[in-house]
């Protein structure tokens, strides 16, 4: 990984808290993981996804904030029509012959447009995205800043240890602990539910990652996306999402596969309760070389953007009609 700079330290010592989080809530991915390194495979992260309500201190400009701070740079946006969402991608620190698996992970950052719902939904939105008293952002830059230039060189021998921890902290906090207003009703998330899953979803996990994906395309063994996807059914018992009739999203017309688990299962505290309900899952990348390159493994020969009709029906891995008990 990059970790030759201040950014890109901090970043991987935040993605790999949020990695081991996310592997010990969601009983897939240990057996995934498990199972690929017995055959001797690379597992590596193409890419983590969160979701945001839209408010003035949270939302996707908080994250885009922090990982800018992180060494990150955005990329193309994109638009959700019938989910009622915006998104955009953000690009990590690559040179363009860097091997793939050095690479951090892409960021691919959603939220949704309240205004394109009814007046009873935005006002149930914005009773909570509108509870943080401030954004965490001006707080990152000001120890990010303080940090830089007590530690100017690469070998990090003035590094404040101590600041470095605070800050990495504050920031794995805020995307691995849950939302950032009060815990909501369940009245306010079946309301919610009605109209957006997407919605009801965020209320209840805010910013946590909503999934990691794995690069398919760098590995050995698996030379297609449906060769991994049967691995999966056949050796392990996965249970696929199959929204718009298919395992698989996107062709190699569109430079980029996808496919993807159904979310798990975790108990949600309520105002007046705990329910079981749908929080993450798994995805499995496969991206194409561009035309004019080889699939050599170097990070720059792939497709590196996203395909608004591929990650429409990824959304749904998290639908509550879909996930089984």
């Amino acid at each position: 990984m990059f970790i030759n700079d201040l950014a890109g330290r901090l970043a991987n010592g935040v993605l790999r808290e949020l990695w081991q989080n996310y592997r010990e809530k969601v009983a897939d991915v240990p057996r995934i993981e498990n199972a690929l390194r017995s055959l001797g495979e690379v597992w590596h992260e193409d890419h983590v996804a969160f979701r945001t309500l839209p408010g003035a201190n949270c939302g996707a400009h908080v994250l885009e904030g922090l990982f800018t701070l992180l060494g990150y740079r955005r990329r193309d946006s994109y638009e959700f029509p019938d989910k009622c969402l915006t998104a955009f991608w953000m690009e990590p620190p690559a040179d363009s012959k860097t091997p793939a698996h050095l690479v951090l992970p892409k960021v691919f950052i959603s939220e949704l447009q309240i205004e394109k719902f009814t007046r009873e939904f935005q006002n149930c939105v914005e009773k909570y995205a509108r509870q943080p008293a401030a954004s965490p952002l001006s707080e990152w830059q000001t120890l990010f800043e303080k940090l830089k230039r007590a530690s100017p060189s690469v070998n990090f021998n003035n590094l404040d240890l101590e600041a470095f921890e605070t800050l990495k902290a504050s920031m794995i906090s805020y995307l691995a602990q849950g939302p950032s207003w009060q815990r909501p009703s369940f009245s306010d998330y079946q309301l919610l539910l009605q109209d957006s899953e997407y919605a009801a979803w965020t209320l209840i996990f805010g910013s946590v990652p909503n999934h990691f994906t794995v690069s398919v395309h760098l590995m050995k063994r698996f030379l297609t996306l449906t060769d991994f996807n049967n691995f999966l059914s056949d050796k392990l018992s996965v249970v696929m999402n199959q929204a718009g009739g298919s395992i698989i999203k996107g062709s190699k017309f569109v430079q980029l596969e996808q496919s993807a688990t159904l979310a798990c299962h975790v108990p949600v505290l309520f105002q007046e309760g705990i329910r079981r309900l749908p929080y993450a899952f798994v995805e499995f990348a496969f991206r194409h070389p561009h035309t004019d390159s080889a699939a050599d493994g170097l990070w720059s020969s792939y497709y590196q953007g996203f395909v608004t009709d591929n990650a429409d029906k990824i959304f749904e891995s998290t639908n509550v009609l879909a996930t089984p008990l």
